[in-house]
């Protein structure tokens, strides 16, 4: 499917909340202003700087479904720029300059939609999420989740929440790095062949969207692969 066209803005945006996901991750809400509406798809990223540093910037996917009123970012503290923006208070402003890229979707896609996210990476497949949740879509949504103990797991009382809102929807989340103070019942260990088949129903016709750190995002492909599924079913977007 060819991507529409967009037209990439630049906005001046106000943080309205600082939430606190997990060990040093923070996400960051921020306001649209009253009667402009940012358009962009879930998956979408945009470049984010300070009002007064043009130069530091950095690309952040949003995490917030395109029917919100508010832009979501979620990330954890490394480098320069995160430093200076977890010091940042309610009511300081942000500049965002986007859409960009080609890892998205939208609800002309009527595929089954499998999501694989590794730590950080889950960030633009909570978009897709949750605006498939708003938009009452009929897609199939399943969610396979890696991180490294239960503390890192990032939107799991929403993601448990969704899951009893919208029948469409199930997810699977793996511990690679339990612990003895993790008091997990859950899954552990790695995503692996059997995990991808046990949460895809219909693998010749979904899309899989892959979402983490290199060496993640080859493994995920490699698995896909190993089960026929075809190149142009795979949409990537490499974090780190």
């Amino acid at each position: 499917m060819e991507q529409p066209i967009q037209k990439i803005e630049e906005h001046k945006l106000k943080i309205i909340e600082i939430i606190d996901e997990a060990l040093n991750v923070k996400t960051f809400r921020l306001q649209m202003a009253e009667n402009v509406k940012i358009s962009f798809f879930p998956g979408q990223f945009f470049m984010v700087r300070f009002e007064d540093a043009p130069k530091m910037q950095r690309a952040y996917s949003i995490a917030s479904s395109p029917e919100k009123n508010h832009l979501d970012i979620t990330m954890n503290l490394v480098g320069e720029f995160t430093n200076r923006l977890f010091k940042a208070n309610v009511g300081d402003y942000l500049i965002f300059k986007g859409p960009y890229g080609k890892f998205y979707f939208n609800e002309q896609i009527k595929n089954d939609i499998t999501l694989i996210g590794g730590g950080l990476g889950i960030t633009p497949l909570m978009s897709l999420i949750r605006y498939c949740n708003d938009k009452k879509l009929p897609n199939s949504l399943n969610l396979i989740y890696s991180v490294k103990t239960s503390q890192d797991i990032i939107y799991y009382n929403e993601i448990k929440k969704i899951k009893g809102q919208n029948k469409n929807f199930n997810y699977a989340i793996t511990i690679t790095r339990p612990n003895a103070e993790d008091k997990w019942d859950g899954m552990t260990g790695r995503i692996n062949l059997e995990l991808l088949k046990q949460n895809t129903k219909n693998i010749e016709k979904s899309l899989y969207y892959i979402c983490g750190p290199l060496d993640f995002v080859k493994s995920m492909i490699a698995m896909l692969e190993s089960l026929n599924v075809k190149k142009g079913q795979i949409k990537t977007d490499i974090w780190g």
